[in-house]
């Protein structure tokens, strides 16, 4: 092995390149020692049965014009009927219960989506007002019809 001992007993690392991902490594790997490049081959393949999906999901750029149209509606500078083939009827009664005002614009700057299940699309973002940030948070479900908002709020929005 190496007969370098540090006061720590560590050992120096061996320079490593890595390599594309399914090629194996150039390196030995001794007895009972754990292989990086095994693991992240079985992850990979964990990911890919796991994430097999049947339903297509709207693109982040919808995504986020759907979000932005949503702010837009919540603040009162939009109206609901606009977005009616992507809300939720209960969603929709919200919305429409609610008097429109005007308002500040919220700027939505950035989201993340996370799909939990095949038929479901859970959304979280950032929406900017002057110098302060909100988080919003949506949910969409697939229904026979497509894709709609069942959730939608922005979290400590001033009223």
């Amino acid at each position: 092995m190496h007969a370098f001992q540090s006061a720590s007993g560590l050992l120096p690392l061996n320079p490593y390149e890595p390599t594309e991902f399914g090629e194996r490594s150039q390196g030995e790997v001794a007895e009972g020692q754990l292989s990086l490049d095994d693991l992240l081959a079985e992850l990979h393949a964990e990911n890919v049965t796991r994430h097999a999906y049947t339903l297509p999901a709207p693109g982040r750029r919808i995504l986020h014009r759907v979000l932005t149209a949503l702010i837009e509606v919540q603040a009162g500078s939009r109206a609901a009927s606009q977005l009616d083939d992507w809300l939720s009827p209960v969603l929709q009664r919200r919305f429409r219960a609610t008097p429109r005002r005007a308002s500040t614009r919220y700027v939505l700057r950035n989201i993340h989506v996370c799909r939990p299940a095949d038929g479901a699309l859970e959304v979280c973002g950032t929406a900017h007002l002057t110098h302060r940030a909100y988080a919003l948070v949506a949910r969409f479900e697939h229904d026979g019809g497509g894709w709609r908002c069942t959730l939608f709020t922005v979290l400590g929005r001033r009223s």
